[in-house]
């Protein structure tokens, strides 16, 4: 099956203006936004703050302008070292890429004061904004049944209290909300949207990093209501995208718009996949935001704690790899899930849990301290984590390893976990022992002498599945 052309047949299918009524009509999740009139309405707020002499003055606008003309520059000359040896259809992109920058340096050049403003409000914009389409949310979950069907029939979803989606479906697109879930893996926004749309609540905007815009990702994402945001280089080694006053501001205020018209939000506050396993410090920065928009605009908002965890973490070595310098940021999301959908078809158990905890209410007349907030929203995440048969049984290896001499260390046997944890459940042991010795992170020792015995291959995959109900603060 080729992907890309089944993702260009569901876009065109989704244009049906007979599938457009009826899902507005009947489905759940519904056009909301209009993209352009979001457009203008941001920057029609950004141009006002800088005809006040607010937050973008005219020192904002030049030091953005100059970044984005470095910026393109230098992509430029990438492009162009790129002509030499293409062929074919690669050669056309490459051109049409390189005359488009072109173009847009010589434009921007010309531009002063608001007119610059305008312009990169839009290109911001053009790259921030999902574009979300509902036909094309419930074709693509339908094909993502099929595709990754193990996967998605791994996934659980848990209410910490009864009544929790009852609650939610109350507020859920009529008020602000925010689904604040651990970051463990690039697939995270698939359990977590199907598990919400199995409970019958609308599809959030989800943040997530340019990191995951790769090959047929790209065509999808916007599409499933997904907001991108650049936390890498604007300008190699030197200055990020989270530098430059425009475009920060931009995401600022594109994300107050959607606030103001009850988009529900899900983000991870960690800012990116935890290399240890553990649940990191939060970043406040999103956070800090949303205090500012209960303060400015006068609204409650609600905070939901979300738990996720995994029987077979998705990217396993792949995380312990990057925790030692390497780059991992290198494949589209589709080919992560494939991947995923194979290794899950080969195990008996493989759940995945989706915890959706208690709503927390803010009001404009009771904003708490932004780091104990934080702190303690992502405590109760830490709470809500449901431990899977790898992460009790990593623990029980480690710590079984610890007891015993260095020549010793690395062996143990099946009776042995069983004799120092006697209540726990029998089949989630050898569950997770298959599991583990399948992906080669123990090994079972061969001759009658060793029965039941393993032989520990890869401490440091074991040590990130045992740290998943822990965190780092």
């Amino acid at each position: 099956m080729n992907i890309n052309s089944v993702i260009d047949f569901i876009l065109s299918t989704s244009k049906s203006p007979t599938l457009v009524r009826l899902v507005n009509r009947f489905a759940v999740n519904k056009s909301r936004i209009q993209r352009e009139r979001l457009v203008q309405a941001v920057t029609k707020h950004l141009l006002a703050d800088y005809g006040r002499d607010g937050m973008l003055g005219d020192l904002s606008v030049f030091e953005a302008k100059s970044l984005q003309l470095v910026h393109d520059n230098i992509l430029l000359r990438k492009l162009k070292g790129r002509l030499e040896g293409s062929s074919g259809e690669r050669l056309k992109a490459l051109k049409h890429s390189v005359s488009n920058i072109e173009q847009r340096i010589e434009k921007l050049k010309k531009l002063e004061g608001p007119d610059t403003l305008r312009f990169l409000a839009a290109l911001y914009l053009d790259d921030i904004a999902p574009d979300f389409d509902p036909v094309f949310l419930i074709l693509f979950r339908s094909l993502a049944k099929r595709l990754f069907n193990n996967f998605v029939n791994s996934i659980r979803a848990v209410e910490t209290e009864a009544g929790t989606i009852t609650r939610l479906a109350d507020v859920v697109g009529k008020e602000p909300v925010f689904f604040i879930a651990n970051h463990i893996s690039n697939a995270d926004h698939l359990p977590i949207l199907f598990a919400l749309n199995r409970a019958g609540l609308i599809s959030p905007v989800v943040i997530a990093g340019s990191n995951l815009y790769r090959g047929v990702s790209k065509k999808i994402l916007p599409k499933i209501n997904v907001c991108q945001i650049k936390r890498d280089d604007m300008i190699e080694k030197k200055i990020k995208w989270l530098g430059n006053p425009i475009y920060i501001e931009t995401f600022k205020q594109h994300n107050q718009y959607m606030w103001l018209h009850n988009e529900p939000y899900l983000f991870y506050p960690e800012g990116g996949r935890s290399r240890t396993g553990k649940i990191l410090t939060p970043k406040v920065g999103i956070i800090k935001n949303i205090f500012d928009f209960i303060k400015t605009e006068q609204r409650k908002v609600h905070f939901v704690p979300l738990s996720l965890s995994y029987t077979s973490v998705p990217e396993d070595l792949a995380i312990e790899e990057s925790r030692k310098g390497v780059n991992i940021s290198y494949s589209d999301l589709i080919q992560q899930l494939a991947t995923l959908n194979r290794e899950y078809g080969s195990f008996k158990d493989t759940a995945t849990y989706v915890n959706l905890g208690r709503p927390i209410t803010v009001t404009p007349d009771n904003i708490p301290d932004l780091e104990e907030f934080s702190l303690d929203l992502m405590t109760q995440v830490l709470n809500g984590i449901r431990s899977t048969p790898t992460y009790d049984v990593a623990q029980m290896i480690l710590f079984f390893s610890e007891s015993r001499n260095k020549d010793e260390a690395k062996r143990f046997s099946v009776d042995d976990l069983r004799d120092a944890n006697h209540d726990y459940n029998q089949k989630n042991l050898i569950s997770a022992l298959e599991i583990f010795s399948a992906k080669k992170f123990i090994r079972p020792e061969n001759g009658s002498d060793s029965d039941n015995y393993y032989k520990i291959i890869n401490p440091e995959i074991l040590q990130q599945y045992a740290n998943r109900t822990e965190c780092e603060f």
